[in-house]
């Protein structure tokens, strides 16, 4: 007997991306710089099947993502080491998608208090025109979402 890694596509439980983004204290993306990936964490929130970000509105994570909008994302949650076995039990999630740059002031503002509500922030929500001119929110349009999970569950491969 051994312990097994199961694996979920987003088609066969659609409520356990959701579970996982938006218990995860971090989003790790991975932008397409041409040479090597730029990875960087953020804070983030699963709303409508997309992943909604905010960060500053210049830098290079926005020079990058203009040239090139494939991202690469991972998270993972309820992670336990298990020193006496030599394993780690997890739930972990991994995709790639597009980024854009939301301009539209309602899903702005929608992912503005979405974010800010997850993480407790102490700031006016509905946020107000002032705090959206401040900051930028980023969607990332889901291409391909994948789920695993390794619980400490154990199968037998052999009667």
């Amino acid at each position: 007997m051994h312990q097994t890694v199961s694996r979920v596509e987003l088609s066969a439980d659609p409520a356990l991306p959701g579970e996982i983004l938006n218990r995860a204290e971090s989003l790790f993306v991975a932008f397409q710089t041409g040479d090597f990936p730029y990875v960087l964490p953020f804070n983030h929130v699963w709303l409508d099947g997309r992943i909604y970000i905010h960060c500053a509105f210049a830098g290079r994570k926005i020079d990058v993502l203009r040239r090139d909008a494939r991202v690469g994302f991972s998270t993972a949650v309820d992670v336990r080491i298990i020193r006496e076995r030599s394993t780690t039990h997890f739930r972990s999630l991994c995709g790639t998608g597009r980024v854009s740059e939301v301009t539209d002031t309602e899903e702005k503002r929608r992912a503005l208090d979405a974010i800010s509500l997850r993480f407790d922030a102490r700031c006016p929500r509905p946020a107000p025109d002032a705090a959206l001119a401040r900051v930028n929110i980023l969607r990332i349009d889901v291409e391909s979402l994948t789920c695993r999970h390794k619980d400490g569950s154990r199968r037998k491969d052999k009667e």
